[in-house]
């Protein structure tokens, strides 16, 4: 009795290794499944542990099924943890920062706190309703950031990116559920970037719209592929992980995910106002072109339900 019982639960745990892994690879656009992608790092406990079950009870069969499950999970998520080279020698560095406001209460005090802080050269605020973009306005943020791209609105609808060089071809991304925006900086070592500032729609339950924030990526990889051959930065809330094939579908034409480049592994950012305030899933990126990331950071922010993320960028 205690075999088959044993037996049972080292096939569940196997099972959530093989989904992990379909989920990892699925075009889906279901809630159903994008959800549960959120979760597939997690499958990497679930497998080992499968392993451990069968090993204890000689079932060497199952136990072997089990490697070969678990080695495919570690796949999936190796890339994070492997660092690519670093820069050359007294290569200039670019610090951006993202922060979602959380429909606009998060602290901006407190965030104008950590951008002195780390003394960023690109800033992308979501979630920026009027009332926080004043906020934002009469705070030191601008002093240190004048150079600010602002599209408020009400909700989740408003963004703003501010740099500490001129911006110029300042636009909105068309035909995307929420605002984003886009400009070109010229920034230490690296003339002409083009800066993103993305927020695509969120999959919220509710039937169909798991499949417009899917559709909002692809509007985004569709103007992010349109755009002239050069050096890109497109930072904000993704809603989506690593683990979402439509997200890594953006990783292409040259284009990296900062935690990839820099190793920086499982690194949750959201939801920070449930769950005694700890994150469980990655959605805040930092994704490039022509550039390394050689450090990625997560911070605290009062009020908002993301940890603020901070990358640190090398011109190549």
């Amino acid at each position: 009795m205690f075999r088959a019982g044993g037996v049972a639960v080292g096939v569940l745990m196997l099972a959530v290794g093989v989904v992990a892994v379909w989920l990892h690879f699925s075009p889906s656009t279901s809630n159903l499944t994008i959800y549960p992608t959120s979760a597939v790092p997690l499958a990497v406990l679930s497998t080992i542990a499968a392993v451990l079950v069968f090993a204890s009870l000689r079932n060497w069969v199952l136990a072997g099924v089990s490697v070969a499950v678990a080695g495919a999970v570690l796949v999936t998520q190796v890339p994070l943890w492997r660092a690519s080279p670093p820069p050359a020698a007294g290569s200039p560095t670019i610090t951006v920062l993202s922060s979602n406001l959380m429909v606009g209460s998060g602290d901006v005090g407190e965030l104008a706190r950590l951008i002195a802080d780390v003394d960023p050269d690109v800033v992308s605020v979501q979630e920026v309703t009027a009332q926080a973009f004043t906020r934002i306005e009469s705070s030191p943020i601008t002093v240190k950031l004048p150079n600010v791209y602002a599209v408020p609105g009400p909700g989740a609808v408003g963004t703003v990116l501010l740099t500490r060089a001129a911006q110029r071809d300042q636009t909105r991304v068309p035909g995307m559920i929420l605002h984003n925006l886009a400009a070109t900086a010229d920034l230490p070592g690296a003339p002409q970037t083009r800066l993103l500032a993305v927020h695509p729609g969120a999959p919220v339950p509710g039937a169909g719209h798991g499949e417009s924030a899917i559709a909002d990526l692809g509007v985004l990889r569709a103007h992010i592929e349109g755009l002239p051959a050069g050096r890109l930065i497109a930072v904000g809330d993704f809603n989506a992980t690593w683990d979402h094939k439509h997200y890594r579908d953006l990783l292409t034409g040259g284009i990296e995910d900062a935690a990839d480049q820099a190793g920086a592994g499982w690194l949750p950012t959201y939801p920070t106002d449930r769950l005694l305030g700890r994150p469980v899933v990655g959605i805040d990126h930092v994704i490039s072109r022509g550039f390394v990331a050689t450090e990625v950071k997560t911070y605290h922010l009062s009020g908002a339900d993301h940890r603020v993320l901070v990358v640190r960028l090398s011109p190549r």
